[in-house]
């Protein structure tokens, strides 16, 4: 893994000798939350360009940028109806 150009190197050992530190758990914790972090960022990305649109909208086109068209078009085709 290269060092980020906006890090310098001692700093991202640091950074690579605290990840190693976590335990599993710790890890996917960790991994969780940046995964909910990034969802979040491109949701908001989302709402920033289409205002107008509704919580579905916006949730079907984080869908189709996430899953690519053809899943996210299976994955709302299984989708029970009160959520679509």
């Amino acid at each position: 893994m290269a060092v980020p150009k906006d890090t310098s190197p001692d700093a991202w050992a640091r950074h690579l000798e605290a990840l190693r530190a976590l335990s599993p758990q710790e890890r996917l914790e960790l991994a969780v939350a940046m995964s909910d972090d990034v969802r979040e960022i491109a949701r908001d990305g989302v709402r920033h360009r289409h205002p107008a649109w509704s919580t579905v909208e916006v949730e079907a086109a984080l869908e189709e940028a996430m899953l690519g068209p053809t899943l996210a078009g299976i994955v709302r085709a299984r989708r029970p109806a009160s959520r679509t």
